[in-house]
């Protein structure tokens, strides 16, 4: 069985066993396994994080001819990351308000929690821009304190990009080996998901009972919904932007999109993308070899679409309020989070669990999107690769006089 459909199968039948047995005992000892795989899910990645953008930023001076489509590029997906997020952030809330809990299913939920949650109120802004350049990086690691960490190996980075040529490629290498290391770490985890997931769901159904059948349905429906929508966004953005008709851009891509929904991966639409990009919207052969490529890599646009109704089916199944502040921060955090997002299945919610502690959300509540992520994920992958070719289009229009763009020949 496909290993979504395992999650997905697991999910549904803890839930209805959750909700069907009444046994505080089987409870008791059941709920332990499901906070012991979030623990591990959780147990690599600060440390992944700082691998990824460490040796994602130094590497990018070794680019060689295509460094400055690469810095467009970057450019490029940073400012529809900003985009969709300053759009999807304040709606989430507004889509999913339908949601509702009774008071006795949060306090049962609140209860379960391995740590207590951190109050979002309790955040104040200009004490959280203040603690963005930690005085001791190594504290702030050691705390949990993810969006410090990302400043630090930020600025480390770039720092490596000036130092000498030998010094950068020892650290690239070691780092990208600790990178893959960490990824073989998740896999392992994510072999076990099927047994994490149903202790979860199990507890779910034992302590929420049938109203967590509602709240599901209603995530998935508005997830599909907005993803669909942020779509022909995309198409929008390439022909306002990029001067190409949507009947075009959508000939060019589609292959690459069925691809997308059937296999739910970016890299296996990867061929048929570069294949319509080059061939049905003219674009230079230079910038499809560095954009659709680089951006199957960085650029998840699905993050900034999701992540956000995530948080909000997260905070109404425990019962928690996310202030002003506290929504600034995650989106900030989306923005540059996607970015470290490894290219593994559900890896763009493992990324997420310093950012939940960060706001006030439980970690705990990322096993239960995981299971339910089934038909949302061929919906952003599909979203993913259409981001890649809007991106494409962009830069390209953006260098049409440059001669990397005018006249180069793809690069290997």
């Amino acid at each position: 069985m496909n290993p979504a459909l395992r999650v997905f199968a697991a999910f549904v039948i803890g839930l209805t066993i959750g909700i069907v047995v009444d046994n505080q005992t089987a409870l008791k000892i059941i709920e332990p396994i499901g906070t012991l795989w979030i623990n591990a899910l959780r147990m690599p990645i600060l440390p992944l994080i700082v691998a990824l953008t460490i040796s994602g930023i130094a590497s990018i001076e070794n680019a060689g001819q295509a460094s400055r489509l690469t810095a467009r590029a970057l450019v490029v997906f940073t400012g529809m990351l900003v985009l969709f997020t300053c759009v999807a952030t304040p709606l989430a809330p507004i889509v999913l308000s339908g949601l509702s809990m009774d008071q006795d299913s949060i306090e049962a939920l609140r209860g379960s929690l391995s740590t207590a949650a951190v109050p979002a109120a309790k955040l104040t802004f200009v004490d959280w821009a203040l603690s963005l350049v930690p005085t001791n990086p190594i504290k702030a690691a050691a705390d949990g304190a993810l969006l410090p960490i990302v400043v630090f190996s930020l600025a480390y980075g770039l720092a490596l990009t000036k130092a000498a040529q030998a010094v950068r490629e020892a650290q690239v290498k070691l780092l990208q080996g600790v990178a893959d290391v960490l990824i073989l770490l998740i896999r392992a985890v994510l072999v076990v998901a099927p047994i994490g997931v149903f202790a979860l769901s199990f507890a779910l159904g034992a302590k929420v009972g049938t109203s967590a059948v509602g709240a599901v349905a209603l995530y998935t429906a508005a997830v599909v919904g907005t993803l669909v929508v942020a779509i022909a966004t995309t198409y929008l953005i390439a022909a306002v932007l990029g001067g190409v008709s949507p009947i075009k851009f959508g000939s060019a891509l589609l292959p690459a999109q069925a691809i997308a929904l059937s296999s739910r991966s970016s890299l296996a639409a990867l061929p048929a993308l570069i294949d319509g990009v080059r061939a049905k919207l003219d674009v230079s052969p230079a910038v499809t070899s560095v954009v659709l490529p680089l951006g199957a890599s960085v650029f998840k646009l699905n993050s900034a679409v999701t992540w956000s109704f995530g948080a909000v089916l997260v905070a109404h199944l425990y019962g928690i309020h996310l202030d002003a502040t506290a929504w600034v921060i995650y989106a900030i955090g989306t923005v540059l989070l996607s970015f470290t997002t490894p290219g593994i299945p559900s890896g763009g919610f493992f990324v997420q669990a310093p950012l939940y502690a960060t706001v006030g959300l439980p970690a705990e509540g990322l096993g239960i999107l995981i299971a339910i992520d089934l038909i949302p994920d061929a919906f952003k992958t599909a979203l993913n690769v259409t981001g890649y070719g809007a991106a494409a289009v962009l830069v390209d229009r953006w260098g049409r006089k440059d001669p990397v763009v005018a006249g180069a020949p793809p690069i290997s």
